[in-house]
């Protein structure tokens, strides 16, 4: 076995703004494992809003590195050795290829999962300015949900807007942490009225205590707050669903095993994802066929075509091919 990664840089086609600041792309780290002439391969992008950078991940995978060409951890161990953080996600994801390709089985089949033609997802809109926002959603063309990016200084504008150019589309927002208890009290009752389906990470994950307080109607979805299993129990009677994310997951694994405890503790699922290529897009696909929201946009918004991957028309995302990844 042989352990390579590198580092690249993925470019967006235009800029987004969030709550914590505004993107042009971001480092994605890629892991490749050789193993009698078959490649198995995994990627992931480490966020500095976890605590992680590339350079950390690299030399996360490089220390473990050894080991694994050793023949000493395997895709069961390496859940145990690493954390549930972005070098755990490219290498498990890497061992899942990896056995796909030495079995002559797909993923689906590994994993017991059918697989779909396509599965709706959603599209983002960043924060902008309200003429912008309208602008925004009159572009796209019937979208099955709209995500709209809140934590700016006009929310209640740009909500405005998007209603008035799609009065009838699903429609959820994501505020990545940006809001205060009070300011969500305050605008509950107003994002209700509009219809919107749900509130993504309204506070930041270390004030969920907080979400006691809070007195709207619009569920709550944990992104930030919810990494693995293990934050199950904190997260009940203050979140109504989860957001899924192989990158906070540490990997399909983790993120499979998740998504069914997720279910048997009644937690409607959504699937989500950081930058990624299609490499990235792929495993998350499978775990958004198991989820009542797919927030996977990425095709959309990276600026080479070739880095897409998996083809989002608008509408759904469409299945992977075995040549891309499983």
């Amino acid at each position: 076995m042989k352990v390579s990664a590198r580092k690249r840089f993925v470019e967006l086609s235009h800029p987004i703004r969030v709550a914590f600041g505004t993107l042009l792309g971001l480092d994605v780290v890629e892991v490749s494992l050789d193993h009698t002439g078959f490649t198995g391969r995994g990627e992931c992008c480490p966020m500095a809003i976890y605590g992680q950078s590339a350079s950390q991940t690299l030399a996360e995978i490089a220390k473990i590195a050894p080991a694994i060409e050793a023949g000493d951890v395997d895709r069961a161990v390496l859940q145990r050795v690493l954390p549930a953080n972005a070098a755990r996600n490219a290498l498990d994801c890497a061992f899942w290829d990896l056995e796909a390709k030495v079995t002559g089985r797909t993923v689906w089949d590994i994993a017991g999962l059918a697989r779909p033609a396509s599965i709706p997802s959603d599209v983002t809109i960043g924060i902008l300015s309200p003429e912008e926002t309208f602008e925004a959603a009159s572009s796209l063309e019937a979208p099955t949900m709209i995500k709209l990016k809140l934590g700016g200084e006009r929310d209640i504008e740009c909500l405005r807007a998007v209603r008035a150019a799609r009065p009838d589309t699903p429609l959820f927002v994501d505020v990545n942490a940006g809001w205060t208890l009070e300011r969500l009290n305050q605008l509950a009752p107003i994002l209700a009225d509009a219809g919107v389906s749900m509130i993504e990470q309204p506070l930041p994950p270390g004030d969920d205590a907080l979400l006691d307080g809070y007195t709207g109607a619009v569920p709550l979805c944990a992104d930030e707050s919810c990494h693995d299993r293990s934050d199950l129990q904190r997260l009940q009677g203050r979140f109504a669903h989860i957001n899924i994310k192989l990158d906070k997951t540490g990997g399909l694994t983790e993120a499979l095993a998740l998504a069914q405890a997720g279910r048997e503790q009644n937690f409607g699922l959504m699937v989500g994802c950081m930058l990624a290529t299609g490499l990235a897009i792929a495993p998350a696909y499978m775990i958004g066929s198991l989820c009542d929201v797919v927030d996977l946009d990425a095709p959309l918004i990276v600026k080479r075509p070739e880095d897409a991957g998996v083809r989002h028309d608008g509408r759904c995302l469409h299945a992977f091919e075995r040549s891309l990844w499983g």
